[in-house]
């Protein structure tokens, strides 16, 4: 049962005014159907501090790579999501969810709907406020697995698209330029989706994640990166990872990109010394060889 109230998918009002210290509020969804080799992610950001919301679309569709970024001020009755061009809907929260976007070479309309319950990373949400440094991180943040229908239209022929996808939701304080570096990854499998998180912030890291399947949600407690390649462009590529959840079963995880889009410095919101790149991979269980697909993601800050 989720710990996240029905209110807290919806646009926050409560966030600070005349503060200029970071204070964003994100949603993301990503889908991936190689069946209709069509890919990609979606990310919405209202940055208070700036008064301004950030509209993103990056999608690859046979091979070829769509990117789509708008900025517009806010104003006070803000209340929809939707810039004109992207549109979030929120049907029935923690279940159900509709996602437009109508570019001028392709279009989506993609129902989204949960696969496995909500994991809070604030899990006692009435006594604990977010952790961290309000200089660098300082979010509610909360994540969702889910399975994907609808319909993407490329040059006037549509197609259908049937797949796995993964959402998440955060919002508060948060400062990119200064996080070192991290890993974010949602991988999908048949009977479960994992989900594992790694943060350097200058002297301090971490790592948390949880994994969802039908008999709920089992956090993870510790995650190490094993090994990392990197390709001829010195781009982040493949990647190990070691797991140990709460109950401190371990486990490994390898992952293997088959299509990146990145985000270059001064193009993400966050800086001019932030790269993030979106490693769309296959992933394999390396004790049971399980097969999954989903998001390795990387940020890496060149003064870190």
């Amino acid at each position: 049962m989720t710990t996240v109230p029905d209110e807290d998918e919806y646009i926050h009002e409560d966030y600070p005014r005349d503060d200029e210290t970071p204070w964003k509020e994100n949603w993301y969804f990503n889908f991936i159907d190689k069946e209709n080799n069509a890919w990609g992610f979606n990310h919405i950001s209202l940055e208070r501090h700036k008064n301004r919301g950030r509209f993103c679309t990056m999608h690859v569709v046979d091979g070829e790579t769509f990117k789509y970024l708008e900025y517009f001020a806010l104003s006070e009755d803000f209340t929809e999501i939707n810039d004109g061009k992207l549109h979030l809907e929120f049907l029935e929260p923690h279940k159900k969810f509709r996602l437009r976007f109508d570019g001028p070479n392709h279009s989506i309309d993609l129902n989204y709907r949960g696969r496995f319950d909500v994991f809070d990373y604030d899990h006692d949400r009435g006594k604990n406020k977010p952790k961290g440094d309000k200089k660098s991180l300082a979010v509610h943040h909360y994540e969702q697995a889910l399975t994907v229908t609808g319909t993407l239209t490329k040059d006037g022929v549509k197609r259908d698209i049937s797949c796995f996808g993964h959402r998440d939701h955060s919002w508060g304080y948060r400062n990119e330029m200064n996080i070192s570096a991290w890993n974010w990854i949602a991988a999908q499998f048949a009977d479960k989706t994992i989900n594992l998180m790694l943060v350097r912030i200058k002297d301090f890291s971490g790592s948390r994640g949880f994994i969802s399947d039908a008999n709920g949600n089992t956090t993870i407690t510790k995650v190490e990166v094993v090994s990392t390649e990197r390709n001829a462009q010195d781009e982040p590529a493949n990647a190990v990872y070691k797991v140990t959840d709460e109950n401190g079963k371990t486990f490994s995880m390898a992952s293997e990109v088959f299509s990146t889009v990145s985000t270059p410095p001064g193009e993400d919101g966050a800086g001019d010394t932030i790269t993030v790149y979106e490693n769309f991979s296959h992933f394999t269980l390396l004790e049971s060889g399980e097969k999954g697909i989903g998001i390795d993601e990387y940020l890496e800050n060149s003064e870190g």
